[in-house]
């Protein structure tokens, strides 16, 4: 009877284990709806703590933790919001602009191609327009058919963050409490693994919060410059191709050349001499960033080759599109953190 028992507590250790999660896995197939909206909920209220954090540390200096974590969410959002208010109207009109400029775009191309057929070059080189044309026509009859996709994810997203209300309450306690729910956590790991995991979640979060901190501020010049550039040039639509180009800037090597390309894109109703100047300023602005803003901000954080950057971001556009190219680099950070701080431990527990 004994031996049933396991270690006389009930079940065997291994059947309990089977049993929990065959429990959860069914709970989340019964409400994985409602499961997914919560851990929505709870992730944004994690960024919102994260974000908040250096705000309450210096808060924190002069008053009590709950009033620090309370000051510093209103003093964040405050500012968030006063920014998505005066950014958001301007960039959704942009883009209506930008997609009504789409089939402008398309006829303006295939002008283009009229008249390179019409050419000498043409009957030297044999390019045929046909099928150039229907690539732009089918391109074209894409573009149109995703704008829409595009409007609903965005709506619903914004629906998503209106039900968010439970986050900002979630970060509050996160920001009030976060030594104690990090030692709550801590108790979870095996005490013999305990010291040696905690080390590595810390280099991980120095590596990865490094990483994150110098190439979102890189990104966001790169992007105010850039849009301020295209405003002086006279490109429509230039704070909407800014923040796309500080996005694509969030993937190195590659990404300026796809923010790039809409920049021409839109800048050709204009005439070429447009396209010839906002081509010198994404340039200008590439320019300073390799030679100022990446070395003062990036100096030392990835110290990879940039053989090895093409290959990780090759590997994850193919595992998972754009996504994956922006997600590569940071993995590979925190992983490389948690790998680094193993290897001291071991070695340090070496005889």
């Amino acid at each position: 009877m004994t031996a049933l028992r396991g270690d006389g507590r009930g079940l065997p250790r291994r059947i309990r284990l089977i049993l929990f999660a065959a429990a959860a896995a069914l709970l989340l197939i019964l409400f994985r709806q409602a499961l997914g909206q919560l851990l929505w909920q709870i992730a944004l209220a994690v960024l919102l703590a994260y974000a908040a954090r250096p705000i309450c540390a210096r808060f924190e200096r002069r008053l009590p933790p709950g009033a620090a974590a309370l000051c510093s969410l209103l003093l964040f959002l405050a500012v968030l919001g006063g920014f998505l208010w005066l950014l958001v109207p301007q960039v959704i009109h942009q883009g209506t602009l930008a997609v009504e400029a789409v089939p402008m775009l398309i006829d303006i191309l295939q002008a283009f191609l009229e008249k390179l057929a019409a050419s000498p070059l043409a009957e030297r080189f044999n390019l045929s327009p046909a099928p150039t044309q229907q690539l732009l026509e089918k391109a074209g009859a894409a573009v149109l058919a995703i704008v829409p996709k595009v409007l609903q994810r965005i709506a619903s997203a914004s629906g998503k963050l209106m039900q968010a209300f439970l986050a900002p309450v979630l970060a509050f306690y996160f920001l009030r409490d976060r030594e104690l729910f990090c030692f709550q956590l801590s108790l979870l790991i095996p005490l013999q693994q305990r010291k040696k995991l905690l080390t590595a979640l810390r280099e991980m979060r120095r590596e990865i919060a490094g990483y994150l901190r110098g190439q979102l501020l890189v990104s966001s010049a790169v992007g105010i410059l850039t849009a301020i550039g295209l405003l002086i040039v006279g490109v429509p639509a230039w704070l909407l191709l800014g923040i796309v180009m500080g996005v694509c800037d969030l993937i190195p090597y590659v990404g300026p050349y796809l923010g790039g390309i809409p920049i021409v894109l839109f800048s050709l109703p204009q005439g070429l001499y447009t396209v010839l100047w906002a081509v010198v300023a994404v340039v200008a602005v590439q320019q300073a960033e390799s030679m100022f803003l990446s070395p003062q901000l990036m100096s030392g954080v990835t110290g990879l080759h940039p053989a090895y950057v093409l290959l990780l971001l090759s590997a994850g556009g193919l595992l998972g599109g754009i996504a994956g190219m922006l997600l590569s680099l940071p993995l590979y950070v925190c992983a490389r953190g948690a790998v680094r701080a193993l290897q001291c431990a071991a070695r340090e527990n070496a005889p």
